[in-house]
């Protein structure tokens, strides 16, 4: 029998990118975190804002205080108490190589929550991030905390992760339990074409056009079977998500493979990542777009300053020769291995030049670069930018007639921080630290955007391009009690809640004290909520306290609440 070496090729490429669903035998035995049936409310490796989601989020159908098991015995390594990120957390090393995580807790354990409730007053700090010295065994099926809506939470779940402790970097959940049921295939929703330089044309322009996509016959087909004629080089980008049983939640894709012609040109796969990488996401996705239109749309080709080590057998980037009309086929899978599948055909078309108007000469991404405009100097790093880029910094001045400077433009990723300095005006420099930078958005709304004084300059570190000026914070903050405090008795598990927000520049620091003693108030950033639980205080039955709290905002504006109580004998 003959065999051709186009298929063979196919064959190898099927083997080695559809492996990861027969070699995933984890060297582990968990149990599931959380005794309710599970409702996946955010996959491993979904697309989020600058970063891929680096567990799985299980629903708790809109309540807290699930109980929430260890999926196996190990000791904690480490406890993060946050406002935001992860809020309530804790991370737990296991003898397999694992770590497990679980975060957004309403609270912990009594023997957790005694050693965390410790070292906050220790450090004098609310927000905590504690590796314990001594060890702090866990049993197998243990309960460590109850499940909530901590940190940035949209909403009451548990987010849990695995990671490969050696390395630290998360690894598909999915794949270590048999709890969380998918039979829904990834539904693909939108194919994007772009001409790749200047000659390049999609039906004769050189831009970029979207086709949508229909499913019937037991695959995806672009809507109406169009003819597309294209010349010079062409990529090609999807918009897609996916399903689990019984779940509306929108989820991620696992694996993508991409033939032209039959021949290998383009795959990924998600099984694992590495935090310092997940930035690149910005490259991974078409940033502008989802920018301008709220959409994510996924390369299947690659950007030249993209490092992310999920692509496998890439050819040319990814990118389509129309040096003859191409057949493309695309192939999706989620995690249980149900495959999405699409062919489309691209036919060519004439070679033409492309009349452009002078442009501006693109920075390229192999090199640092030093910026000037009037008043202020901009420093872009080797490696920040994905791809050579068009980047204008100049000054212009607004209806008030107050200096507005334009750094690049906000449809630009950055990969890596620029620095940013600008000349503080002589009028402004007896303001002090009231003097802070603001971005400044399409309708000219102003947002807090930091910077520190450094002599007459005012110096900021962002991976933002955008409009960015002066402004001014002389506001301090606001705090309002939420019950009836001076002169009451209290019993000594009562909770004293305030609401604390700035007008501008935002919450730097918030501290309590009791009788002058530095006492616990949780914070909550996503409702401005301030808690002191008299429970974790230093209080004494029918003791009398003076409570005074001090809230600062990033300008060094203070605002100071006092009042008194008794605590119930």
């Amino acid at each position: 029998m003959i065999v051709c070496r186009k298929n063979i090729l196919i064959l190898l490429f099927t083997l080695i990118t559809s492996g990861a669903f027969t070699q995933q035998s984890p060297n582990a035995d968990f149990i599931f975190p959380i005794d309710i049936n599970p409702s996946v409310s955010g996959s491993f490796a979904e697309l989020r804002s600058n970063h891929f989601h680096s567990g799985i989020d299980l629903s708790t159908n809109g309540k807290v205080g699930i109980a929430v098991k260890s999926m196996e015995k190990g000791i904690v390594s480490r406890i993060k108490i946050s406002p935001v990120g992860y809020g309530n957390a804790i991370y737990i090393k296991h003898n397999n190589g694992y770590t497990t995580v679980y975060g957004h807790l309403r609270n912990y354990s009594a023997k957790i929550d005694s050693i965390i409730s410790a070292q906050q007053y220790v450090k004098e700090s609310f927000a905590i991030d504690y590796f314990p010295k001594e060890e702090i065994a866990i049993a197998k099926a243990e309960i460590i905390g109850f499940s909530g809506n901590s940190g940035s939470s949209g909403g009451p779940h548990l987010h849990y992760e695995i990671r490969d402790t050696k390395t630290e970097e998360p690894i598909n959940p999915y794949f270590f339990q048999n709890i969380i049921k998918d039979n829904v295939r990834p539904k693909l929703l939108t194919i994007r074409l772009y001409p790749m330089d200047s000659n390049s044309t999609i039906n004769e322009k050189n831009s970029a056009k979207n086709y949508p996509v229909v499913f019937y016959d037991g695959a995806y087909h672009l809507k109406g079977n169009p003819k597309i004629y294209a010349s010079g080089k062409i990529g090609v980008a999807i918009e897609m998500l996916d399903y689990m049983s019984n779940s509306w939640r929108k989820c991620g894709v696992y694996k993508l493979n991409m033939t032209v012609n039959d021949q290998i040109v383009y795959g990924w796969e998600l099984a694992r990542f590495s935090f310092n990488e997940s930035r690149y996401i910005n490259s991974h996705v078409d940033y502008a777009y989802k920018v301008d239109h709220g959409k994510r749309f996924e390369r299947c080709f690659r950007q030249p300053g993209n490092h992310l080590r999920i692509y496998v057998q890439v050819k040319d980037d990814g990118i389509v020769s129309m040096d003859s009309s191409k057949t493309i086929n695309i192939k999706a899978f989620d995690a249980a291995n149900n495959l999405a599948n699409l062919n489309l055909s691209l036919l060519k078309g004439k070679d033409i030049t492309v009349q452009h108007p002078m442009k501006q000469v693109k920075l390229s991404i192999y090199k640092a670069h030093n910026l000037h405009a009037k008043g202020g100097q901009c420093y872009i790093p080797k490696g920040a930018l994905y791809e050579d880029a068009e980047i204008e910094f100049k000054t212009k001045t607004n209806i008030n007639n107050q200096v507005i400077y334009q750094v690049g433009n906000k449809n630009i990723p950055l990969h890596k921080q620029m620095n940013l300095s600008f000349a503080i005006p002589d009028s402004l420099k007896i303001l002090g630290t009231s003097v802070c930078l603001a971005n400044i958005n399409d309708n000219g709304k102003r947002y807090y955007a930091g910077g520190h004084i450094k002599k007459d300059s005012m110096l900021i570190s962002t991976k933002n391009f955008g409009n960015f000026t002066f402004a001014i914070d002389t506001i301090p903050p606001t705090i309002r009690a939420l019950q009836n405090i001076r002169g009451r008795v209290f019993a000594t598990n009562a909770k004293f809640v305030f609401k604390i927000s700035d007008n501008f520049s935002g919450i730097n620091s918030y501290n309590g004290y009791l009788n002058n003693k530095w006492t616990l108030f949780e914070y909550d950033a996503k409702s401005n909520k301030l808690t002191c639980p008299l429970s974790k205080a230093p209080i004494e039955k029918g003791g009398k306290y003076d409570l005074k709290l001090i809230i600062t905002d990033n300008c060094g504006n203070q605002k100071v609440l006092k009042s008194n109580f008794q605590v119930a004998k």
